[in-house]
């Protein structure tokens, strides 16, 4: 060491010059917090996630929720603002699509067949006008939730950007939206923007004010401690130039590789500033205590000799101390959590670094120091003695009491560890109080929800998934999902718009708008036509008179012969003018409803219903259905053979082909072929952004798939939620992992160095002692276990273990020359206590910096550290020397 050190000034030049490269790497640091970037890419979910993008498109974006403080979203003045906003919005730079109120397709027959058109064509000009929309919008289910609110007063506007936009795209376009929105709240508007897009930028956001806000903090803290310790100027500014070194190298070769920040390794420079000033500490508190000696005045050739004699002294222990901290992050990189792994992965370089910043910077620095200076400026640091023999004369007496005493914390702990919660949710990492959560909250408490789960179904062949089978099996998954979970605010797929295709092609001749007639409203007498759904004669019989008023698309007719049996044409205006002869005539709007029947049209009406305490709306929808009003009878999947009059399920089948045919509009985002798709989406959107009401859902969709689904279908369930829910699963396996890891190599460490495994044994005790209480505490007080407090076992395995290797050795050189147990223990507490105390007190401190992080997972993790801190050391300097003492096993005396 001696001879390394004396090219003291090429190891400062190297590391000065080492130091001003990364530096200038550090401006290309990006950040990215997409969901996607917890998975690595060989993960099932996360493959799975691109493959629907690929095929459909991203679906999450930005969720803008419009809420109007006077009149409904139908008045004039309130669709105004919706179609402007609408417009200014599609025009950016970036967004792919807008979908609002005043744009969405909507679906109707006509006397022509079907058309496709915007819900607003025309700005309603009249109170009928309004009227007629609100009806057209509440006339199909789709767009409930999503398009307007319970109360009318709300509506949302669906902004799907393009694909593999960088982290300053999304977060140029979410600016652009906000300020659109927000110039709009003059008139009278209140406006919420949240989604998966909105959720990344504002994580980013935060994040950047958390490292402007924290570390000038954390330095002031680290500052001061040093000062309070050291009660001199020098030894502050080595110990932070060395933990200031050691952040640049481990984030500016984060930069240089191209590894992005995120949520996670913010805590990077908190923790190498409060961490890595441990060896730097160590040192010079050893450093100062032998000027402290000296019986002569102060001169080079002394100062010199103690440097050295204190590298001898303390080098082994601070490169196993270094070495297992070392270990205890580097085992996060076994993390399949990527953020986590990055984590542990540059942590670790960066304790390397401060370890030979302590090793060689420090050394090197006060070898400059050519200052002559009397002894007695030199104080011994007294600091914690009283409090520390204090400590060990309660202790040492009481052996009993608190073995007692650690057995119940340990068992009190334990009955904790069956409380602790699993749950990653991103948008919960959000304080209350911030704009997104109060956004995303509103959101979920009035439209369908802003978590997304997806349904990828893939059928064996092109055209599969038009069989009627399968989307009867789909339509009735979606509404298990949506009856099953409250939190499940829609499931939307195909089968909603081949349902309402099936409809608006049954419409009953009387309720269907005239070729001449105003396209743009109902016909007022059809608006009021609700009499007798039975037809011709009086006949009570429903099965008859059903007979008589379904006709076929199949069997030639006197009404349908003349223009051919066949339904499938080649020529779509063939299949129009084919499907509206065939179009079931309207009841008699002349003749009256008797008593008996309309007792009976009840009595059918409930009979449909699935429970008796029907509300208003369920029992005029079920009434509907039984008059086949508009069509109600036929919103369905048409797999009924007798009803359309067909002879196979392949006339089924090309039934809804040509339905298919006929749709003008897009449904890209929901199969992958227009006319015979073979896969199809189905999208399920999530009031509730908790992974544990994630995996119910998923769990739901994985067994009806399963046991529902016909043979040769395969369903595979991804997106967003999933995706949060898969890495929520990777945690505790992370977790298990890293633990075992962690206590597996410092046992290693700890036997191979003390040459024993009964040494292994004592080395992980007190940091057995501090994790089950750091869990006990999680679960007793609620703190969930997410990407933040995953990695506080390894924290503290990583910087606890320092303390017993510090202790450990003192122990063992003090045993080696005194049998007095108690002496030997009082003289190491003397020696290496203190450092341990002050190291704990400043780790800690700085940990706590994180309570004001705008995260709470940060904040769950500096004050879980701070806790795991206190007790790890109390541990090493209690339990530790105790057992020792107890056992006196052989290896301490080797």
């Amino acid at each position: 060491m001696e001879k390394i050190l004396k090219h003291n000034k090429l190891i400062i030049t190297v590391i000065f010059l080492i130091t001003l490269f990364f530096l200038f790497q550090l401006p290309d640091l990006e950040i990215n917090n997409d969901i996607e970037v917890f998975l690595p890419d060989n993960n099932p979910v996360k493959m799975s996630n691109n493959q629907l993008k690929d095929i459909f498109g991203a679906s999450e974006g930005l969720v803008t929720a419009v809420k109007f403080d006077q009149g409904s979203i139908f008045e004039t003045k309130n669709l105004k603002v919706i179609k402007n906003l609408t417009a200014e919005i599609e025009k950016l730079k970036n967004v792919e699509e807008v979908r609002s109120l005043t744009n969405v397709d909507y679906i109707e027959g006509t006397a022509e067949g079907m058309i496709v058109e915007p819900l607003v064509k025309d700005l309603p000009r009249s109170e009928s006008e309004i009227i007629n929309l609100k009806e057209k919008v509440l006339s199909w289910d789709l767009y409930q939730n999503n398009l307007y609110s319970k109360d009318f007063k709300s509506t949302q506007l669906l902004i799907t950007l393009s694909k593999k936009l960088s982290a300053d795209e999304e977060s140029r376009v979410f600016y652009q939206v906000k300020k659109i929105v927000d110039s709009y709240q003059d008139q009278g508007v209140e406006t919420y923007i949240s989604g998966s897009t909105a959720v990344n930028v504002l994580m980013g956001d935060h994040m950047i004010q958390d490292i402007r806000f924290l570390i000038p903090i954390i330095t002031f803290v680290l500052i001061l401690t040093l000062y309070l310790f050291f009660q001199k100027i020098l030894p502050v500014l080595l110990v932070m130039l060395t933990v200031s070194i050691s952040t640049i190298w481990a984030v500016g070769l984060m930069a240089y590789l191209g590894i992005n920040l995120t949520l996670v390794s913010t805590v990077i420079p908190v923790l190498l500033l409060a961490v890595g000033s441990a060896y730097g500490i160590h040192i010079l508190s050893h450093y100062y205590d032998g000027l402290a000696e000296l019986d002569k005045d102060f001169t080079a050739e002394k100062n010199k000799e103690i440097i050295i004699s204190t590298i001898n002294h303390l080098g082994k222990p601070v490169f196993l101390a270094a070495l297992t901290t070392f270990v205890g992050f580097g085992s996060l990189a076994s993390s399949k959590i990527v953020p986590i792994k990055t984590f542990g992965i540059f942590t670790a370089i960066g304790i390397i670094a401060a370890f030979l910043m302590a090793l060689f910077l420090i050394p090197s620095l006060l070898m400059l120091n050519r200052l002559s200076k009397k002894n007695n400026n030199f104080n011994k640091l007294n600091h914690f003695e009283s409090l520390i023999f204090s400590l060990h004369n309660f202790y040492s007496k009481r052996r009993i009491t608190i073995i007692i005493t650690a057995v119940l914390i340990v068992i009190i702990s334990v009955m904790g560890f069956n409380k602790i919660v699993v749950d990653t949710p991103l948008i919960e990492m959000f304080k209350e109080s911030s704009e997104i959560r109060q956004a995303d909250n509103f959101i979920n408490n009035n439209f369908a929800g802003t978590n997304i789960m997806k349904v990828l179904i893939e059928g064996e062949e092109r055209g599969s998934l038009n069989n009627p089978k399968i989307l009867t099996e789909m339509d009735n998954l979606q509404q298990n999902l949506e009856s099953d979970f409250v939190s499940v605010g829609k499931a939307t797929s195909i089968s909603d718009y081949i349902k309402r295709m099936n409809q608006v092609l049954h419409y009953p001749a009387a309720n269907t708008k005239s070729q001449t007639g105003n396209k743009g409203s109902t016909n007022d007498d059809t608006a009021e036509d609700t009499s007798s759904f039975y037809q011709g004669d009086s006949s009570e019989d429903n099965e008859d008179n059903n007979e008589k008023t379904t006709s076929s698309f199949y069997k030639s007719s006197d009404s349908s012969s003349k223009a051919g049996s066949s339904f499938y044409q080649e020529n779509e205006e063939e299949s129009q003018n084919q499907i509206q002869k065939q179009i079931i005539e309207g009841p008699d709007k002349e003749k009256k409803i008797s008593e008996l029947k309309f007792i009976k049209l009840l009595s059918s009406a409930i009979a449909r219903g699935e429970k008796l305490n029907l509300t208003a709306a369920e029992m005029v929808e079920l009434l509907k259905v039984e008059m086949n009003y508009n069509g109600a009878a036929y919103y369905e999947i048409p797999n009924d053979l007798k009803k359309y009059g067909a002879e196979s399920m392949e006339d089924l089948s090309n039934l809804i082909s040509q339905y298919l045919l006929l749709y003008s509009g897009s449904v890209d985002d929901l199969i992958n072929n227009q006319l015979e798709p073979d896969k199809a989406q189905m999208l399920v959107q999530i009031k509730d952004p908790s992974n544990i009401t994630a995996f119910k859902i998923k769990k739901k969709i994985d067994n009806y798939s399963s046991q529902n689904f016909p043979e040769g279908y395969k369903t595979t369930v991804s997106g967003y939620a999933t995706m949060a829910l898969e890495a929520n699963r990777l945690i505790v396996g992370s977790q298990i992992r890293s633990i075992a890891i962690s206590f597996l190599i410092v046992f290693i460490i700890v036997a191979l160095s003390f040459k024993s495994i009964i040494a292994g044994i004592y080395g992980i005790i007190p940091l057995a002692f501090s994790l089950i209480i750091n869990f006990g505490l999680m679960g007793h007080f609620g703190i969930k276990l997410d990407v933040g407090t995953a990695m506080v076992a390894s924290i503290a395995i990583g910087i606890g273990v320092d303390y017993t290797i510090h202790f450990l050795h003192s122990y063992h050189q003090n045993r080696l020359k005194n049998e007095d147990l108690h002496q030997v223990t009082r003289d190491t507490l003397a020696s290496t206590g203190k450092a341990i105390i002050f190291n704990a007190i400043s780790v800690a401190a700085g940990f706590l910096v994180l309570l004001f992080s705008n995260f709470y997972p940060l904040v769950y993790l500096g004050l879980l550290v701070a806790v795991t801190m206190f007790t790890s050391s109390l541990a090493s300097m209690t339990i530790l020397p105790l057992l020792l003492n107890l056992f006196k096993p052989k290896f301490i005396k080797k």
